[in-house]
């Protein structure tokens, strides 16, 4: 039989187990416990920007995450070797891949702790999803992040909770772990959950084998449906007779490559080489790239000109998915055809590769696979308004709502200044329309990227809400943005000195109708030069939160302008976190996990040089980017103690000051 069903908390992510202050500990049955239903603020259907190259590793243990140290293979160790269970993780997050236009490969991880800073999505040191397991709250069997404006590195983390069984297959004990990915993959990639009964996504724990037809209809709202690479053409390539020439590399002229796809369960693709009859070609080895791209477990063969096999190989491990074979050509050379092909039938059928030929000499070295997107060197060709670079939106069929625009480019010295024209794909048929524009930092400790926005026929700079300003990334919203209007984006480094001045990133913009961004005003107040000032912020369900802080001059005094430092303190005086913002400058953010508890928040005046020039009126903002995702306190509930500024129930806010910021804020 089933596994008795379990009710899912109204989060982002979660499964939830049994009663609250009545955990399921490794000896007891699972058992059916409604949750109470709460409204929450994280945002779902926003896409990955980059939901082709995504990536995932597995956090070794004793990674910091949130809620201790991760404990993931000894938590999984029962269920036979790593690539076992990690196996059963890789076809939850596949069965939802191959069903639209996502690819996910697996990565190698360097146990940074989860939430470090980072770029939000092809960070070099882990994968945009990172898997790990730690002690969660007694509501919760799994923690998963979707995609955030915050431009936070825990977006995409799932969590198993270490206090519960898991087991591979149906079990009235434990939970399956193949079922369980398969519901946190679904909130990953964006979707909330559903009342329909078979459908992953259902707020109950349940076993499954597979999607239901309405989770595949929901996830291609936000990706669309999977669609063929570019080699197929009008009538594919699944062929001989219909083989693809490929094409000689840009960087090597000895070698011709691919960037491709087999979209479905019944694709394969064919690929023709002509090698030529010269003296000094001693074979010819082709390599089949998946690692880190897709989940695809490929095999690749090698035909002759008459369709004789010379060569095939096959890998049915999508932890273990790179191919090579060589062959000896004809020394009067000729044509031959390479076939990628599927390796299993069911998981692991479906996914992008890339297939590259290379012709081998005596002696040769097989030089390496380079790169699979590089950002882009201007030259300086786009500096000037006038001479911003058209960025042509992404051809998607509705329904799909992936980005409109990405782009990878340089910031290659303190005086560069890369500008990209958009325009509005379509306009809406009702409603108003959002911008939203990420841009964030490929390298660690790399660009401190600044976005400015402005109207391309006059020049005027557009006001812009700021969702995430930190080291490495920053995030905007323009509200009711233009449909007719041509929008210049601006990114060039914060400031000009220090070592964040140079890099490469990702441009991300998109015209939406999703739900806005909306932080609290939580409080504003005016400072001193030399003076502090101190807030109480009890935090009553755990979570990850963002705080925005700005500043503006209220008065001068022929000294120099100052800025304001905010320090958060906890219980035992030991600084969690501290962050700080010049007046006049664009609104500053940090976003940090906080446990249940009661924290100090100190402002401190500081002078940017010289004598301080006069008072300061600072802002604080804030956002619960997550909802409570534990663990809780002995005894702690979800509710909110009275008085204070409270937001939807995460947090309450008392200081010596009771005003709060009016209205939206806005910056140039």
């Amino acid at each position: 039989m089933f596994p008795p069903s379990i009710s899912v908390g109204r989060n982002r992510r979660d499964l939830s187990n049994t009663t609250k202050g009545s955990p399921l500990n490794r000896h007891q049955r699972l058992t059916l416990v409604p949750l109470e239903d709460r409204s929450l603020p994280t945002v779902f259907g926003i896409p990955w920007a980059d939901p082709g190259h995504m990536t995932l590793s597995f956090v070794p243990d004793g990674t910091a995450t949130p809620y201790g140290p991760s404990a993931l293979n000894q938590l999984f160790g029962g269920n036979g070797r790593s690539d076992v269970w990690q196996k059963e993780i890789l076809r939850a997050f596949e069965d939802w891949a191959e069903t639209a236009n996502v690819s996910i490969g697996v990565v190698a991880d360097g146990g940074q702790p989860l939430g470090v800073s980072g770029a939000v999505q092809g960070d070099a040191r882990f994968g945009d999803i990172r898997i790990a397991a730690a002690p969660l709250s007694s509501t919760l069997v799994a923690d998963a992040a979707p995609f955030s404006w915050s431009g936070t590195t825990l977006s995409g983390d799932v969590v198993f909770n270490t206090n519960y069984l898991f087991t591979i297959g149906n079990s009235a004990s434990a939970y399956d772990i193949y079922s369980v990915a398969l519901h946190e993959a679904g909130h990953v990639l964006g979707l909330d959950h559903s009342t329909a009964t078979d459908s992953a996504m259902n707020e109950s724990y349940g076993y499954h084998t597979g999607l239901a037809i309405s989770d595949v209809a929901n996830l291609r709202t936000i990706y669309g449906a999977r669609t063929p690479d570019a080699f197929e053409g009008s009538a594919g390539n699944d062929t001989i007779g219909r083989a693809t020439v490929l094409a000689r590399d840009g960087l090597l002229s000895s070698r011709y490559s691919a960037i491709a796809d087999l979209t479905t369960a019944t694709d394969v693709d064919y690929y023709k080489i002509s090698v030529p009859a010269l003296l000094g070609i001693t074979g010819v080895a082709v390599r089949l790239q998946t690692a880190g791209l897709s989940l695809l477990a490929p095999k690749i063969s090698v035909y002759d000109s008459v369709g004789r096999t010379l060569a095939t190989t096959i890998s049915s491990d999508p932890l273990n998915n790179d191919l090579m074979l060589q062959f000896a050509p004809s020394l009067l050379g000729g044509g031959y055809f390479i076939k990628v092909d599927r390796a299993t039938s069911g998981s692991f059928d479906t996914g992008a590769y890339r297939v590259a030929a290379d012709y081998l000499s005596l002696g040769s070295v097989l030089a390496p696979l380079g790169p699979l997107l590089s950002p882009i060197l201007d030259g300086h060709t786009n500096d000037l308004l006038g001479l911003a670079q058209v960025l042509v939106p992404l051809p998607k069929p509705a329904p799909d709502s992936r980005f409109d625009f990405t782009y990878r480019g340089v910031i290659e010295d303190n005086a560069d200044v890369d500008n990209y024209k958009i325009h509005a794909p379509s306009a809406p048929a009702s409603g108003s329309l959002t911008l939203d524009v990420l841009v964030w930092a490929l390298q660690t400790n790399g660009l401190d990227p600044r976005i400015s926005v402005y109207n391309s026929a006059t020049g005027a700079p557009i006001a812009f809400q700021v969702l995430a300003n930190d080291a490495g990334v920053m995030s905007i919203q323009i509200p009711n943005a233009s449909a007719t209007m041509d929008y210049t984006v601006s990114i060039k480094a914060r400031t000009t000195s220090g070592s964040h001045r140079t890099g490469s990133y990702v441009l991300a913009a998109d015209f939406n109708q999703l739900a806005r961004t909306n932080f609290d005003g939580v409080s504003t107040n005016a400072l001193a030069p030399s003076a502090t000032d101190s807030a109480a912020l009890t935090i009553n369900e755990a979570a990850i939160y963002e705080f925005a802080l700005s500043a503006a001059m209220l008065q001068t005094s022929g000294g120099q302008a100052g800025g304001v430092v905010m320090t958060v303190t906890d219980a035992t005086g030991n600084t969690v976190f501290s962050f700080a913002v010049d007046a006049g400058q664009t609104a500053v953010t940090t976003s940090r996990y906080l446990a249940i508890g009661t924290y100090t928040v100190t402002y401190t005046y500081r002078t940017v040089s010289g004598p301080p020039a006069g008072s300061i009126q600072y802002s604080l903002f804030m956002l619960q980017v997550t909802d409570g995702v534990g663990p809780y306190a002995p005894g702690g509930s979800n509710s909110s103690p009275s008085g204070g500024t409270t937001n939807s129930g995460g947090y309450t806010y008392a200081g010596s000051s009771t005003s709060k910021p009016s209205g939206d804020y806005y910056f140039f």
